[in-house]
This record gives structure tokens, sequence and C-alpha cells, in this order.
């Protein structure tokens, strides 16, 4: 065997997994014409062993594969009608059509002919085997219907036979197993199994979900072809609808809450609740942690169709939407955006100031930074003028939230009769700085 056969050799093994007997076992006058262009690798086809299979680099023009008897020079019979097609990975693969029923079951060796781009013919002789015989076929029946939200089960039902590639009689493979896998959550595989009955049927039921990735199923038997297909599938379109407005102002470092309901458009027209709802966030950019972890929260379903999505906002302005993720029953996503302007301006509201009989002096109100909740506190000065306008001065500094109320007390003696009072927030990193409006002390 030359050098160069024998890393064509070793060139297939390697890409087809396939092992191939070379040119070297031929006879003699059976001998390549183009050694160098034998780069082919013929076998039965593993779905019937009355066809048959040849792999090459490329696409083979003209191509007939020969069968003869190990051996000798005597050809039994042809294989022509080969349809191509890409293989996963690498090269081509070439299918014939059926062979004419040979006289005996056995192992038979393959010659490969085919017209090169010069067209000159190229004989590959002893480019592989046939085995022709009895072999398990693994078929698979069409689905009733197609699987959708609506009937999302699936039943797949099948039968597993050993066929004579000679007379074509099947028989049934009784409690044989078949191994089915089906595609689940992103990259997740779903495993089952049936057993062959006495007729070589199986069957098996999978119900999907709005989470299966695909609608893929791998089918093996032990020695059976095995099958690769896609169930066929009616897709729906998911749409979320918020319970909020479409555009929120959250204070700065406050928790707010997105909301709504995640439905999908039937082939009705109308719009049901979508089980199993696998949301997904976008422009979820996240920045503040503590020791307990994300304080961005995470999208929940609470009840059937209804999610909550507990925010926290930081550094400004942005576009949160809420989505799905695509899955093998699904017709894409109308999702919802809430537009985000950040709050940095503290609010006053309802603020006086009341004298007791004891001559104390109460301050009440309260604050509010934006949409959300704030339980951050931050430095306030509680300041009085006597014409209101000018010299204010201040009387008690204290923290306060910056959303919740103000409760503070001067005690009697320590502050100044009349004039106007206010509160003073100088501001804080994130935060502008604010005035209250004046006002004045009123008689309980």
């Amino acid at each position: 065997m030359s050098a160069r056969t024998t890393r064509t050799a070793t060139a297939l093994v390697a890409a087809f997994g396939i092992a191939a007997t070379m040119v070297a076992a031929a006879p003699g006058s059976l001998a390549a014409s183009a050694a160098d262009a034998c780069d082919t690798v013929a076998s039965a086809d593993p779905a019937d062993a009355a066809k048959v299979q040849v792999d090459a680099f490329g696409v083979l023009k003209n191509l007939t594969v020969d069968v003869r008897e190990p051996g000798t020079t005597k050809v039994l019979a042809s294989a022509g009608g080969f349809e191509s097609s890409t293989r996963p990975g690498f090269g081509v693969r070439h299918r014939s059509a059926a062979l004419p029923a040979l006289a005996q079951l056995g192992r038979y060796a393959l010659d490969v002919r085919y017209t090169d781009a010069a067209g000159k013919t190229v004989r590959c002789a002893d480019s592989g085997e046939l085995r022709y015989l009895p072999h398990p076929v693994l078929a698979l029946n069409p689905l009733s219907e197609p699987i959708s939200l609506e009937k999302p089960t699936a039943t797949v039902t099948g039968k597993l036979v050993l066929r004579d590639p000679r007379t074509r009689v099947e028989t049934p493979l009784q409690g044989r197993r078949v191994n089915l896998t089906f595609s689940g959550w992103l990259t997740q595989e779903i495993p089952q199994s049936a057993r062959a009955g006495s007729d070589g049927a199986f069957s098996t039921t999978l119900t999907y979900t709005a989470r299966n990735s695909s609608s893929a199923v791998v089918v093996e038997a032990e020695g059976a072809a095995t099958i690769r297909t896609e169930l066929p599938v009616e897709k729906r379109k998911v749409v979320i609808a918020l319970d909020v407005p479409s555009s929120m102002a959250p204070g700065y470092e406050s928790r707010f809450r997105i909301a709504g309901k995640v439905l999908y458009r039937g082939a009705d027209g109308e719009l049901h609740p979508l089980p199993n709802a696998d949301l997904d966030s976008m422009g979820d950019t996240c920045e503040k942690w503590d020791v307990f972890g994300s304080k961005c929260g995470k999208i929940l379903m609470t009840s059937g169709q209804t999610f909550t999505w507990d925010r926290y906002t930081l550094h400004g302005d942005t576009v949160l939407a809420v989505t799905h993720r695509p899955g093998a029953l699904l017709d894409g996503v109308s999702k919802a955006s809430v537009t985000l302007k950040v709050d940095r301006t503290v609010a006053f509201a309802g603020l006086k100031a009341t004298e007791d009989a004891e001559g104390r002096l109460t301050f009440k109100g309260t604050t509010r930074l934006g949409e959300g909740t704030n339980i951050e506190q931050d430095l306030y000065r509680i300041q009085h003028s006597a014409d209101g306008k000018t010299g204010w001065k201040t009387y008690r500094s204290t923290y306060l939230r910056r959303t919740g109320s103000i409760l503070r007390t001067l005690k009697p003696g320590t502050y100044p009769e009349g004039g106007a009072w206010r509160i003073l927030f100088e501001g804080a990193e994130g935060l502008e700085p604010v005035t209250s409006p004046n006002f004045t002390v009123v008689t309980p």
C-alpha cells in the first residue's frame, strides 16, 4: 500500500468514522486507475442494507458502485441513482436507490466508479463492504396533528423490525428497547424509552411547554440507524401585558416593582394565559450588590400568568423590557418595555409645625423620592427666618428617610416665635439639593 493510499485511509477513518478496505486488498486487475482520486468510502446504508452509501470529500459525478464477490472480478449488481447531501461536520454522503435482489445474503466487496473534473472515469476497487444481511430498522409514524400550546402532548409512535434486504420481509423485534431523546429547556435533554410490542410497534408521549427549546427528537435502537427528526409544530405568539405604566420615575437608589401578565394569542385569535412561562429581561444592568447578592432583583411568576419584577435603580435613565426566551412552540414575543427616568430630587408634602400647650414645637410631614420605596437616610436641617427670606438659622439637624414621614420636636424655649420655617436638604451623592416651601406654626 502506498504512502498516499495509507494517508487517505487514515483521513477517511477519522472523517467518517468507518473502516475502509483500501486498494492494496483488491485483485490486481481491479486496482484503482487513479489511486490519488480514490478518497471514497462505500458501505451498506445503515437504514437499509439493500442500498449503498458512499462518503467522499465532494460530490461525485456519474457515480456507480459495483457489488462484487470478494477475491474475484465477478460483479453481481450495480448501485446507481445516487442522491447527495452534506454530512454534518465534513464531506458529502451519497445514497443509492435500492439494489436488485442478490441471490444470497452475505458480505460483498464494493467498487466505486465516477467521472472526475477532467471527464475521465475513476475506478476505486474495494472501497468498502456491503453487509447484505438482516438488520434492525426503525420507522416513525407521522403525528396525527401538530403540537401547539393548546394541544401540547405529542404521542410518538413507530416500529422496530428486523428486515431481510433480499426478500424485504420484516420480523418484529418484540421486547427490544427503543430510546428517544427530546429537547427540554435550553440545552436540557429529556430521555425516554419504550419497548417494541409483538408487532414491533412502540409508543411514548411528551407534553411540551413554552420552555421546550426544540421539537427535535432522536430515536435509537441497538443495531438500527438513528432517526433524527423534528415534530411538526403550530407556533403561537407570546404577548406580555404590563399592569404598571409604560414610563416610571423611580427614585435614585429606590426599589420599585414592574408587574404584568404573560399571555399567548391562540388559534382563535384570543389571548390566553401562558403556562410555564420563561421570562427574560433586557436592559437589565445590575451595578449594586450587598452581602445578600444582587439588589437588581429578578422576574418571578407569582401565580398563573402574573409576574413581578422587583427592581433597584441607581445609575440613571434607561429602558427595561420584559421578554420571553425562544421556544419550540413560540412564534416570537411582543415584549413589554418600561421607560425609566430616575428621580433625584426629594419632594416634601404636608409640612406643618404645631405648638402644644406645654410649649413643644412639633414638625410633621413627608418626604418622597420618586416612585418606589427608599429607606436610605440623609441629613436635613430644620431652619427659621424672621422674615421668611433671609437670615435662615438651623435649629435642628436630623436624618430623615428619603421616602418616609417627618416627626421631629423642639423643646420649649429653644426656638423663636413667629417668622417662617423650612427644611433644607443640602444634597447627597446622586441627589440634588432642595429646600421645602416655607411654613408657619399653627395651633392645634
